[in-house]
């Protein structure tokens, strides 16, 4: 190269190099201008999920195969093309000259397939966004998207070209091709792309546990997120990773059944409102009005996200600025009350619990003679459906040998005052109960609410609760191990959110199922990507639910399936369809799955026990 194109070249790279890194550390500021929330812990984990999501583009592929290769194509395009982009950039900067090594020209010949398939995947991607519109992208084709994905092409023709021209043709396509390199990096900063260099760091530092919410810290008197300056640095973070993909809007309930709240627009409208110098103004006026109160914390938003946003913790932590401010919905201020009153969300008296316990001759808690402690939660407590499903589990465990009992006095476990905002209801519920479960001795807890099985299970642990919890699908699992029923029944089975999607247990309850000779036909939302009942984030409360019921919705969805009875293993999930039911006059039979199993178990005459 000539000596001018040298320093040309040296100019436009110092110019591209000022853009890009002026834009990214106005960005990057903000960031580090936000509370200090990024984990390193549980290493082992995060770089799993690292591998997982960023190098093998798993959850990219998952739910949308065709898009998600096509993705997968120009990902590892170009991480292949990263050293033949240095070479060149050496090159042209006079530094070092490589083209002509061996090793080089191998290497070069060795990425034209990789050019083939990247070219080939964004030209995919390029037809769908611009011929077919996916409604998760929105109408209006992005002229930015169509610019970079024009961009990508062009890297990969000038590529391919070079293999073939001479003299001053090739100088021109060098030229083309740096030129382009350039352009990326000024563009990406102020683009959604910039998820190319952000995505890698957030997908490590996402939480591996779906839904984390740390305590508030009471005596440094945090009080969750009132305005823009209150987000910490993760979720400063994610906010600017976001693809704008709508994979997050795609996947909520919500927004499925016409509500306003769009998780990919909360995301949006916070990085909006920093860039914009909002950094003082209220939260819940940077969002579009009530959005906070229609999340049912599902989940499903986080577990489709493909760059690693968490969206629960941000949802949460802007209801906690609410609720520390006397704003939270009329319908939630009765909850309240009765938890801390009674210790219920009912506010029912404990008179109905201990003539459940009693009637059902189940024993008070001692770990000296009892291996599993069975936690009952509100439902258990109070409402008379659920308590049969606990029957048929107590007639479960006693026909196979497992001696299990009770505390002589429970209270809920705070997940209702958790999910909506009230962390001082929930720690010291949580601090109570904790300490009682650690006084009792309990080393096994067994569960039939999901809810309290997350609660019990993870969010105890940081009040230094040590205990395994099991959900009671789990556990009867693991004991009917040897049962095999003839088929004679078709079933659809409800993955509650909080044991499919958070807790990952979508194989034992369909074991079950299967072993009592039930035939599964799965509604077209399951296993870890359920829709949701609509009962999560205190809305089992809200009766006014704008749109359409989301449990009017996912009842539609059982009912698609055509089969007779709906499963569900969630007390909350069951009044919900039930509720959804009775709305329509629908002829489907609602059963618990532990009842379910228990009849088809006697029924054959076998004893629970087999």
């Amino acid at each position: 190269m000539s000596a001018l194109e040298v320093w040309t070249f040296r100019l436009l790279v110092v110019v591209a190099l000022a853009l890009f890194s002026v834009q990214m550390a106005t960005r990057l500021r903000l960031v580090a201008a936000g509370a200090q929330n990024l984990r390193w812990d549980r290493f082992p984990e995060r770089f799993r999920q690292f591998l997982v999501d960023v190098v093998f583009q798993a959850r990219v592929i998952r739910a949308k195969p065709w898009v998600g290769s096509a993705h997968l194509l120009v990902f590892w395009g170009f991480v292949a093309f990263a050293g033949f982009t240095a070479v060149e950039s050496l090159r042209g900067l006079g530094l070092l000259d490589l083209t002509e090594t061996h090793w080089f020209r191998s290497y070069r010949v060795a990425l034209a397939p990789f050019a083939v398939a990247v070219l080939a995947g964004i030209l995919f991607l390029l037809v769908r966004r611009g011929l077919f519109r996916p409604p998760a992208l929105g109408q209006t084709v992005s002229k930015e998207s169509i610019l970079i994905g024009v961009l990508i092409a062009t890297l990969m023709v000038t590529f391919l070209l070079d293999l073939r021209l001479e003299g001053g043709a090739e100088r021109v396509n060098w030229w083309v091709h740096m030129l382009v390199i350039l352009a990326f990096l000024v563009l990406i900063p102020d683009s959604k792309h910039l998820h190319l260099v952000l995505s890698p760091v957030t997908v490590f530092l996402k939480s591996p546990v779906l839904g984390d919410v740390p305590n508030l810290d009471f005596e440094r008197e945090e009080v969750g997120f009132e305005t823009v300056a209150d987000l910490p640095a993760k979720q400063r973070l994610d906010a600017f990773t976001c693809v704008e993909c709508g994979r997050c809007q795609e996947a909520c309930p919500a927004f499925a059944t016409g509500k306003l709240l769009n998780p990919k627009k909360l995301i949006l409208d916070a990085q909006r409102a920093m860039l914009g110098g909002q950094l003082d103004a209220k939260l819940v006026d940077v969002f579009d009005d009530g959005v906070l109160w229609q999340c049912t914390t599902c989940g499903a938003c986080e577990n489709q996200c493909p760059v690693g946003i968490e969206h629960v913790p941000l949802i949460i932590g802007s209801r906690r600025g609410l609720v520390s401010n006397g704003e939270a919905p009329d319908y939630l201020g009765p909850v309240f009350n009765n938890l801390e009153r009674r210790g219920n969300i009912w506010g029912l008296t404990y008179d109905q619990r201990d003539k459940f316990i009693a009637s059902a001759g189940v024993e008070t808690f001692d770990a000296s003679r009892h291996s599993y402690l069975v936690w009952l939660g509100c439902a258990g407590a109070f409402e008379a459906d659920y308590q049969k499903s606990l029957r048929a589990l107590f007639e479960i465990l006693h026909a196979n040998g497992v001696r299990f009992g009770v505390l002589a006095k429970e209270r809920c476990n705070g997940d209702p005052a958790k999910r909506t905002g009230n962390e001082y209801i929930f720690q010291e519920l949580a601090t109570q109960n904790a300490e009682e479960l650690r006084q009792a001795g309990a080393k096994k807890i067994v569960t039939s609410c999901p809810h309290c099985l997350k609660t019990l299970g993870q969010d105890y642990r940081r009040f230094g609760l040590d205990a395994e919890v099991v959900h009671s699908a789990v556990l009867v699992s693991e004991l009917t191990s040897h049962v095999h029923l003839a088929k004679d029944d078709e079933v659809t089975f409800h993955d509650p959110c909080y044991l499919g999607r958070y807790a990952g247990h979508t194989a034992e309850p369909r074991a079950l199922l299967h072993r009592v000779g039930a035939e599964v036909k799965e509604p077209v939302r399951n296993r870890d990507n359920p829709f949701c009942c609509g009962a999560g984030g205190g809305l089992l409360f809200e009766e006014h639910e704008s749109g359409k019921r989301i449990s009017q919705e996912r009842l539609d969805q059982l009912q698609a399936t055509g089969a007779r009875r709906v499963v569900t293993a969630c007390p909350f999930c069951s009044i919900m369809l039930k509720g959804a039911q009775a709305s329509t006059q629908s002829s489907t039979e609602m059963v618990d799955l532990i009842s379910y199993v228990n009849d088809k178990l006697r029924g054959e005459g076998r004893g629970a026990g087999g």
